[in-house]
């Protein structure tokens, strides 16, 4: 492909780009009022309107829109473009459970979704096994994306950040230790580095409120590129009509109807979305977080019209990028948004809106990394650190022990993202390998929160058979037993999860009459 060549521009943009990151946390640091962890993980639970809403658009849109949907579009073509109801579905449901968590989360101090379920169900094997889940999905959240940090970073590069790496190196008498490296992989690498430990330096001072912080400007970035992105997307080369036209030539079936099974492959990726992206425990404190319940509403309102600027804008990458770049695999197609956005031509404007853009990318990943990262912080030290280990652990204790443990796991999935980039694994993959399992927490939500008759035991033995129905599932694809991670269409973890709602209604025994009532005058 003809490619755009953004120079050193780019990477000073993005310099001073992650200077004001830094910047930002250094203020959340000063505004800190107390030591505490509802003060370092929610802020105090003090967001207003505008920075509410900004962190729930900067953390819930990320490089798995950007490029992993993208990618999916270019895959599947024009019937991809129903994943605009998947994450309307997703707002939807945490609109529908919001108001009575947000209630509950300010009479009893919850500080992470773990809180609410020992509360609720007063299981310690639920607490546990909620955590877990959470934080294996959360770790491949955070794995993904560092995938499209890296992808990112090497279209904006283009070999410049190798070379001047390589060229410390060399200044250091350490030129021995680069000599062999591939230029693309250390673009990659060199980038991931730099980015996580700029997102954890300003993570470790402020907690959530630089988070929160940060989230405003790269929510501002976001909203920005994207709006760059349909501009370019509709001025260059006939837009719609052209792609469609194209693709009608050099891959007809991917503008068919879908059949039935494709019908059903929408519906099971609508729940699994729809209800896995609705539990994300960085979500979930969000919840927690704002001012009062009125703030909370208006964000919630405001996103439910988010993905019409971005799930539809990252259909509308995939699927032009399919009639300017056919035959591309699963990997290659992740990088279909840089792609599109480095081959539309010269010029210093177009230069200079690439270069927006895809540093939009760059924070709407960071913006999302760094709340999971804080999310797997919180549960490890005040579910399981300070519950299982050292109750007497005060504030101070249990928030170094957390920074610790997210530099550390942080490190892991940085080695993470180089197998990745080795296995060229796609961004979809890591996508449903984590919503596959973590959707298995929905009941405890969505059912805990409207039913008063739902018991933690119940509860813990859906989430462990859905768990184990998925398991069944990926596991006898990898020993070859069977091709298919979704029989009929369907996912493996939406199989879980009609299994773990079912026993979850089954095993819970009916409530007397007058609880009944009270339960409907609740819910009235």
């Amino acid at each position: 492909m003809n490619s755009l060549d953004l120079g050193t521009d780019a990477l000073l943009f993005v310099a001073t780009y992650l200077a004001l990151m830094l910047g930002l946390g250094v203020l959340a640091r000063a505004r800190s009022t107390e030591t505490s962890l509802r003060d370092f993980y929610l802020g105090g639970s003090s967001f207003g309107f505008v920075v509410l809403f900004l962190t729930f658009f900067a953390t819930q849109y990320s490089g798995n829109t950007l490029l992993g949907f993208a990618g999916r579009a270019y895959q599947k073509g024009a019937a991809y473009a129903v994943s605009v109801t998947f994450m309307i579905l997703a707002i939807v449901v945490i609109v529908s459970y919001a108001p009575r968590l947000y209630r509950l989360s300010q009479h009893f101090g919850y500080v992470t979704p773990a809180d609410y379920v020992y509360h609720r169900f007063g299981s310690h094997g639920l607490r546990i096994a909620v955590v877990v889940l959470l934080s294996w999905g959360l770790s491949n959240y955070i794995l993904e994306q560092l995938v499209a940090m890296g992808r990112g970073i090497e279209a904006l590069s283009a070999g410049r950040l190798t070379a001047l790496i390589v060229s410390t190196f060399r200044g250091l008498g350490l030129g021995s230790l680069v000599a062999n490296v591939s230029g693309s992989e250390f673009d990659f690498m060199g980038g991931v580095v730099i980015l996580v430990a700029v997102m954890l330096i300003y993570e470790s001072m402020g907690g959530m409120r630089a988070v929160a912080f940060t989230d405003v400007a790269q929510g501002i970035l976001l909203f920005g590129g994207c709006s760059c992105i349909l501009y370019l997307l509709v001025s260059t080369e006939g837009g719609l009509a052209a792609a469609t036209a194209r693709i009608a030539e050099v891959a007809p079936e991917k503008i068919a109807q879908p059949n039935a099974q494709g019908i059903r492959t929408w519906v099971s990726n609508l729940i699994l979305l729809g209800f896995g992206v609705a539990v994300y425990p960085h979500a979930v404190q969000r919840i927690f977080a704002a001012r009062d319940l009125p703030t909370l509403r208006r964000s919630l309102s405001l996103m439910a019209f988010m993905p019409l600027l971005t799930t539809l804008l990252a259909f509308l990458i995939g699927y032009i990028g399919l009639s300017r770049y056919p035959g591309l695999g699963p990997g290659e197609s992740d990088a279909i948004t840089i792609r599109v956005l480095t081959a539309l031509g010269q010029g210093e404007l177009v230069k200079w809106l690439v270069i927006v853009v895809l540093t939009a990318v760059l924070a709407a990943i960071m913006s999302t990394a760094d709340s999971a990262l804080l999310s797997l912080g919180s549960m490890f030290t005040k579910d399981i650190y300070r519950v299982y280990w050292k109750p007497q652990a005060s504030a101070a204790e249990c928030l170094r022990v957390g920074k610790l443990f997210g530099w550390l796991l942080m490190a892991l999935l940085v080695a993470g993202a180089y197998i990745s980039l080795e296995t060229k694994s796609s961004i979809w993959l890591l996508i449903k390998l984590k919503l596959e399992f973590m959707v298995q927490i929905a009941p405890a939500f969505v059912l805990g929160l409207f039913s008063a008759r739902l018991t933690g035991r119940a509860v813990l033995f859906g989430l462990l058979a859905g768990t184990a129905v998925t398991l069944v599932i990926w596991g006898g694809v990898m020993a070859d037993l069977w091709t298919s991670r979704s029989p009929l269409g369907i996912s493996a973890g939406v199989w879980g999860l009609f299994c773990n709602g079912g026993l979850c209604l089954l095993l819970s025994p009916p409530l007397p009459r007058e609880a009944r009532e009270d339960e409907r005058a609740t819910a009235t």
